[in-house]
């Protein structure tokens, strides 16, 4: 059996709290240590880099795939 002033508090600690919500979120946003402008920079280059690395694999992959299926259907 259940105590009813249990269940109430259980509940109470798992309802929302929008206002509490947003104060963590405000202290936690303090913590950022926010990137400078030359960091930014480099980071966005080596994302360019990569992504255009791992399109030109999907290709190279996509084509030796296809020359091969293609032989095979020959």
């Amino acid at each position: 059996m259940t105590d009813g002033k249990m269940t109430t508090e259980n509940e109470k600690s798992k309802s929302f709290n929008l206002k509490e919500f947003l104060i963590g979120v405000k202290a936690e946003m303090k913590k950022v240590v926010w990137p400078t402008r030359g960091e930014l920079s480099s980071y966005t280059v080596v994302v360019f880099i990569a992504v255009i690395f791992v399109c030109a694999l999907i290709w190279i992959c996509d084509t030796v795939f296809a020359r091969i299926l293609e032989m095979i259907l020959r």
